[in-house]
């Protein structure tokens, strides 16, 4: 692949890291960057022109503008969607779109879970979908010391910490938690920390908070290096019913990589990636995951529960690893296009 060149084209590209689509994109390039000549294009840079002379081009989350469209239909190299989420049967614009492209702009496909192949394929039947898990860089998200990491973030090594990350919205079902502590007896809740580590959150999306809880039992921290979370807390909570912007969800692949104990919720996705009891917990209402948090406070969990997590990702979603599953599919795209 070294004399082939590929552009990748994205929305967006740069710090700060905070979003699904653009980290796995980042992941990607620098997984190939020592095996595949690899051009990072962000959208308001294209040129078409330019186009032409790479040998293969691989969209990410990048909407093709109507004024744009019949140029890139005539663009003659192949053209690659990357899938990492439900999105091309979501509603009826959506839909159209997606019909318009599969015929005269993407020639091929890439899904980041099975299921989503699964649904690509009940929509494109004369296109290739491909699986490739995404590449997690496990020689990054790896474990550090707890006893460092909590004393940097201010944390007390003698309560439990549960923690969850990212932003606040409708479909990240903050509820879900908030109801579950709040099923959990007053004697076992004072043990127990709730760890919040935001980003793009709203002043009024955090007042609603102390609707749910005493503010003393929940802490914010804003971190850089999400590894002095995932380090620090006893489990990590993951409310979200499907996600929006990467299956299976980054948070979850990086929380596991790192030893930590992922509780999500139960679908079709985390349902598959996380064994319940082998390496994190899946739930599917507040009272499960009430249980799942009494287990913990109590110190009934089993220990290696955090180091199967971490064996799951090094096996299935490890960077090293897929970068060779790449290279291949490029070859064989370029191959067969």
């Amino acid at each position: 692949m070294d004399a082939k060149k590929v552009a990748v084209l994205i929305e967006s590209w740069g710090e700060p890291w905070n979003e699904g689509y653009k980290n796995l994109a980042r992941y990607i390039v620098e997984m190939l960057s020592d095996s595949v000549n690899i051009n990072v294009i962000p959208a308001d840079k294209v040129k078409f022109s330019s186009l032409e002379n790479f040998d293969l081009i691989h969209i990410f989350n990048y909407t093709i503008p109507l004024h744009l469209f019949v140029r890139f239909a005539r663009v003659k190299k192949p053209i690659v969607k990357h899938i990492a989420k439900k999105e091309v049967d979501i509603n009826v614009k959506s839909f159209a779109r997606t019909l318009l492209n599969t015929r005269f702009v993407w020639d091929a496909f890439i899904a980041t879970t099975d299921i989503l192949a699964e649904e690509v394929r009940r929509l494109v039947r004369d296109k290739p979908v491909f699986y490739l898990p995404p590449p997690i860089p496990t020689d990054f998200f790896k474990k550090l010391d707890k006893d460092e990491c909590r004393e940097l973030l201010g944390l007390k090594n003698d309560e439990i910490y549960i923690g969850y990350t990212g932003t606040l919205n409708r479909f990240r079902n903050l509820g879900l938690i908030l109801k579950a502590l709040r099923l959990i007896n007053d004697k076992r809740k004072e043990k127990i920390k709730f760890i919040l580590s935001l980003t793009n959150v709203k002043p009024e999306e955090l007042a609603q908070l102390k609707e749910y809880l005493n503010m003393n039992q929940i802490k914010l921290l804003t971190v850089k290096d999400v590894r002095l979370i995932y380090s620090s807390i006893d489990a990590l909570i993951y409310p979200v019913k499907r996600e929006g912007a990467i299956e299976p969800p980054l948070t979850i692949l990086e929380a596991m990589s790192c030893e930590c104990i992922v509780v999500a919720y139960r679908n079709i996705v985390t349902s598959k990636l996380i064994l319940d009891g082998y390496n994190g917990f899946t739930f599917s209402d507040s009272e499960d995951l009430a249980k799942i948090i009494r287990h913990l406070i109590d110190g009934r969990l089993d220990g290696r529960i955090a180091e199967n997590a971490r064996k799951t990702i090094v096996k299935s979603y490890d960077s090293s690893m897929l970068c060779k599953f790449y290279v291949r599919l490029y070859e064989q795209i370029l191959d067969e296009l």
